[in-house]
């Protein structure tokens, strides 16, 4: 985020694609993740032999690194104080994107593999079946527990008060981040259950799951975008990037979160549905393949 004086306004794509800060604390934390993950994929690497499911994990994980740098530490982080556009751009790459890439890479191993050997041994025990880590991971992932975490959490930092406040303390904006991404990744983990937590719902479970999450965030972007008056006063000095005014900027952060965000669910749940799909084909292939033939005469 942007805390510094009002930059001059955006003149082109290339101006805003090109603002970059590190030294925020969600990029500094953003850059410690993407190190941890650097250092342990590469051990990974050379103590074993690597086949073409662990290169396309990796391909994942950093694409959904790439996407968090984006959103942590360049044009939309930079502009997230000036913009609720991009502050609302910044929320759905986050939680909407890099989050569920993320599970796909699987980089618990990674990360466990960057640890001292004295650490990685003690985290491999808690991550056994009956360990801490494990247990309190499989509450925090029950779909009862993991989507009212989520949609909570989402509409608690929409309130004007703690939406206006996170972007008036650096520290409370990287609460912001960290809840919205942890909660995301609970929310996610039951749809691509990757390990240590294997997800226990089948692909219909998975798509009225999903559905349960379109309506309540639908509604929240409805609000912001239909209301007739300035939600968030934090904007209303704003610069007025791209000639928009204060209800210009929040119609269209609003928009951003009911069309690309409705967009992913849509995505993930024909995916889901033709993952279905092939799982019956393939049960009624079994199935004919099992039964006798028939009797003739």
């Amino acid at each position: 985020m942007n805390g510094g004086s009002e930059p001059n306004l955006i003149d082109s794509f290339g101006e805003f694609i090109s603002a970059w800060d590190f030294s925020s604390p969600p990029a500094v934390l953003f850059l410690l993740l993407a190190a941890a993950y650097t250092i342990g994929t590469a051990r990974i690497a050379l103590r074993s032999d690597t086949h073409t499911g662990f290169w396309s994990k990796v391909g994942a994980s950093v694409g959904a690194f790439a996407l968090l740098a984006i959103a942590l530490a360049g044009p939309l982080d930079y502009y997230s104080g000036d913009l609720f556009a991009a502050h609302m751009a910044q929320h759905i790459v986050i939680a909407m994107v890099a989050a569920p890439l993320l599970l796909m890479g699987r980089p618990m191993p990674a990360y466990i593999w960057a640890l001292p050997r004295p650490l990685r041994i003690g985290v491999g025990s808690a991550l056994t079946g009956s360990g801490l880590i494990v247990r309190v991971l499989t509450a925090l992932t029950r779909p009862q527990v993991a989507l009212p975490l989520f949609i909570g959490t989402l509409y608690v930092w929409h309130i004007p008060q703690a939406y206006n406040g996170s972007l008036e303390n650096e520290w409370l904006h990287l609460f912001m981040h960290f809840t919205m991404f942890a909660t995301a990744i609970l929310f996610w983990w039951p749809i691509i259950g990757p390990p240590p937590i294997r997800t226990q719902l089948n692909y219909p479970r998975r798509i009225v799951y999903l559905l349960l999450a379109v309506t309540p965030t639908a509604l929240l972007a409805a609000i912001i975008t239909l209301t007739k008056t300035v939600l968030y006063d934090f904007y209303l000095n704003a610069p007025g990037h791209f000639m928009w005014s204060t209800m210009e900027d929040q119609r269209v952060g609003g928009l951003f979160m009911w069309i690309p965000g409705n967009f992913v669910y849509l995505l993930t749940l024909t995916v889901l549905f033709f993952k279905w799909f092939n799982e019956e084909e393939r049960k009624s292939s079994r199935s004919a393949q099992r039964r006798p033939p028939p009797h003739k005469p």
